[in-house]
Formats: structure tokens, sequence, C-alpha cells
């Protein structure tokens, strides 16, 4: 593992850790977590040996793409700090919007990736140490990744990738610095907006660039699927879904799909 030198900076309460490659930034800032890193800790790598997203899955780390994690430190309950991967999506969106092509569409997907033009551009990936004394998280990590100049092979069953190269990005568009020190920016924004003004903001936010709302999709659960119609956000951040003759259901983790497109969204 090694570090090197950057003209980055960023804004205070932001704390920087560059670092050539390692394992997953995720891993990283767990890591300087239990060793008393402060709130606001940047980790971002160059590239990831071990990567990886939502539910186990790998997360192809190749040079040239931004791979990085915030560490958090907020006294609030569980339920409630998983309205930080919206605060993060929006920001992730609104930065990639800025880099891409005028005209591009960018969406967010719940629960928490983002899309430019119907294909898979960044993930977002929460982590936490929860205090089961106190019901509020010792810490939280959020990891985000963001396809700039590649991105992985398409696999079966999952959502079509891109990056910002695939999509005729060129220049300052596809410096990764340039895109943490926006995205960055973008999150501590958000991240005051949430503190000062609550959920609300974000969650409007969020369903401006939302995919499939008002459609039908099919939820993938543990131990079963449900279709319905996705119909909301509700006030924490799970997917209200609508079903046919029934009362609506909430549902706060799982794979969401649209039956006609045979791509997870």
């Amino acid at each position: 593992m090694n570090s090197s030198q950057t003209s980055l900076q960023l804004p205070s309460p932001y704390r920087l850790v560059e670092l050539e490659s390692i394992d997953s930034t995720n891993a990283e800032a767990k890591r300087l977590a239990e060793q008393g890193a402060p709130d606001c800790t940047v980790v971002w790598a160059k590239r990831q040996t071990a990567g990886r997203g939502r539910r186990g899955r790998t997360w192809v780390s190749e040079d040239g793409n931004l791979y990085f994690s915030i560490l958090l430190r907020m006294p609030y309950p569980m339920e409630v700090m998983s309205q930080l991967s919206f605060v993060a999506a929006n920001a992730v969106a609104d930065a990639v919007q800025v880099a891409a092509t005028r005209g591009a569409f960018v969406n967010v997907k719940w629960p928490n990736d983002v899309l430019l033009e119907g294909q898979k551009v960044a993930g977002i990936l929460l982590e936490g140490e929860p205090d089961l004394k106190t019901g509020a998280f010792k810490w939280l990590v959020l990891g985000i990744g963001v396809n700039i100049a590649s991105h992985p092979a398409l696999e079966e069953g999952a959502y079509p990738p891109t990056s910002l190269a695939a999509q005729g990005v060129e220049g300052e568009g596809l410096d990764v610095t340039l895109m943490l020190d926006t995205l960055t920016k973008r999150f501590l924004a958000g991240l005051a907006t949430w503190r000062n003004l609550g959920f609300g903001p974000i969650r409007r936010h969020w369903l401006a660039r939302a995919k499939g709302l008002g459609g039908p999709v099919t939820v993938r659960l543990p131990n079963e699927q449900v279709q319905g119609v996705f119909g909301a956000l509700d006030e924490k951040g799970a997917l209200v879904l609508h079903l046919d003759g029934q009362p609506n259901r909430l549902i706060t983790a799982g794979d969401v799909f649209i039956p006609s497109i045979p791509h997870e969204i």
C-alpha cells in the first residue's frame, strides 16, 4: 500500500487519505474507523484489488475510475442513517451530470445506483458498526465507485454498465480528481441540507431523477419475488410498492427489476 501526494484540497471538515492501491476503500475506511479516525475522513485509491458492491458482489476496479469512501461519525438512529445513501446518490448524479455531455440523461436507481443514458455508471455501498446499546452507529462508511474511463463487461442478469468515456465524454470530464472534488462538495452540501432540513428535500431531489417511478417492477427478496408498481419513496427511504388489490408494501432492501427489460435496474 503506497500513498502519494496530491494537489487536491478538499474543503473542511474532510481529511483526505490518498492511496495508489488498496484491497477496498471501504475496508480501509473501516480499519481507520476502528483506529479512531475522525468524522469525514475520505479514503481515495487509484486501484482496488478487492472492490465490493452490494450483497458481496465484486466491483471491478481498473485504473482511471473513481473509488473512494467517506467515514462518518454521527449519533443518529440506524434507520435514519440509511438515508445517507440517498444523499450520496444525489451527489453522484449531480457530479455525473456536470461531467456528462450536454443533454445526457442521468437517473438514480433504488436503492443506491446512478444511471447514465439508462446504464449503470456508479454504485454506492453503505456499511456501519452498530452500537446495540444506543441503537445508533458507532461509525458509518459510505463507499462510492464511478466508472469514468472504463466499465466492466456485462454480466448475465445484471444491469448494463457504462462509463463516462463510453458515453462520449472527453477532456476534463474524464478527470478523476475533478470528479472527486465535485462529488465531495456536492455531498457536503447535501449533508448540510439533510442535517438542517431533514430527509424531505433529499427525497424530492432523488425522486426527480428516479428510474422506474410509477411503472411496474419486480422486487426480488431473500425468500420471495413480488410484483407491483413503484409508487413512491416513503419518508424514511423505503420503496413503496403498490400491489393489485392489496395494501401497499414497504421495501427496505432487495433487488428491483423492470419486467419489460431483462436487466436489473
